[in-house]
């Protein structure tokens, strides 16, 4: 799978679900935007290096926190150019609804629930996983 020129956010890095997908996107190409769904320092500090470990930017957010999201998703939306693609793996009631504002501002894109998702690669490719 090439994902090369995909710019992606992924929300939940901070978990083993979130490391796992985060690895696999960025070995078929992709850009990266890790961020951690909370603020806590440890959850913080461990997306920090993955993303350095990945060549991916990142952040923490508290992802409860409305205005949080919203600021966040346009920071990784102008850090990377647009968004292709966001990518959950865990819970934000309110991530969907501004990356998907987000990524029809670029023309479009796809959301990923990678609790779901048989092939995340697969998905953001834009092929049926």
């Amino acid at each position: 799978m090439n994902l090369t020129g995909k710019r992606v956010l992924l929300l939940g890095a901070e978990t083993d679900l979130g490391a796992e997908v985060a690895s696999a996107l960025a070995e078929a190409g992709a850009t990266l935007a890790l961020v951690s769904s909370t603020d806590a320092g440890d959850a913080a500090f461990a997306v920090k290096r993955l993303a350095r470990k990945l060549g991916a930017f990142s952040q923490a957010i508290d992802a409860s926190n409305e205005m949080a999201v919203r600021v966040m998703v346009r920071q990784v939306a102008k850090e990377l150019g647009s968004l292709d693609a966001t990518v959950i793996c865990t819970d934000s009631e309110h991530i969907e609804r501004f990356a998907t504002r987000e990524m029809e501002k670029g023309g479009g894109g796809v959301f990923v629930d990678a609790r779901e998702a048989a092939d995340v690669a697969a998905a953001v490719a834009g092929e049926s996983a």
